[in-house]
């Protein structure tokens, strides 16, 4: 495995160096937002968890031993605290079922076709098991590699390829749903 890029800054960091988090959080700001945008669906909420992200490697940095890239850690912790940020979701969703069926039915009468393609496209992604819905953002819309996309989660390549079709048919079958 090649050196990790992180590396020095993570090791600044660990000896109290704040600059170097500085450094971390403007090299994986911009990836890891658009990850858990696509995680979410919600640019406030994918914010919120990407802050969340970057407070908790402060606080537990010394706990990250370069076994591994800290970019893994590092997607590691804001996948954990998607999936928190999904029970959560859910439970509060259970709560509103009427109201957003509702509110669905409304919505797709007032789009034009394209706009409700899209949400029904962005709706069904969102209703993917979070494991699935990672290994299809990362390698579909982010432009990873299997392989890399296998390192970020901590998974082998194989794994992913087998997570990234399920998802892929799970949202053909979602999305046929919505037509029918």
């Amino acid at each position: 495995m090649s050196e990790d890029p992180d590396l020095p800054d993570v090791q600044a960091l660990q000896a109290g160096d704040e600059a170097a988090l500085d450094r971390l959080m403007s090299r994986h700001q911009k990836p890891l937002l658009a990850f858990l945008y696509q995680m979410t669906g919600h640019a406030s909420d994918a914010e919120e968890l990407a802050q969340e992200t970057f407070v908790r490697v402060y606080f537990n940095i010394r706990n990250f031993h370069p076994r591994g890239r800290f970019a893994a850690w590092l997607y590691q912790i804001a996948r954990n605290l998607a999936r928190d940020y999904f029970r959560r979701r859910v439970a509060r969703e259970r709560r509103l079922a009427e109201v957003q069926e509702k509110s669905e039915a409304e919505t797709a009468l007032s789009h034009d076709g394209e706009d409700h393609r899209i949400d029904q496209l962005r709706e069904a992604l969102l209703r993917l098991p979070p494991a699935l819905r990672e290994c299809l953002v990362l390698t579909a819309i982010e432009g990873l590699s299997h392989q890399e996309a296998g390192r970020l989660l901590g998974i082998s390549t194989k794994a992913v390829e087998s997570r990234a079709y399920r998802a892929r048919r799970l949202l053909m079958k979602k999305l046929r749903f919505f037509e029918g």
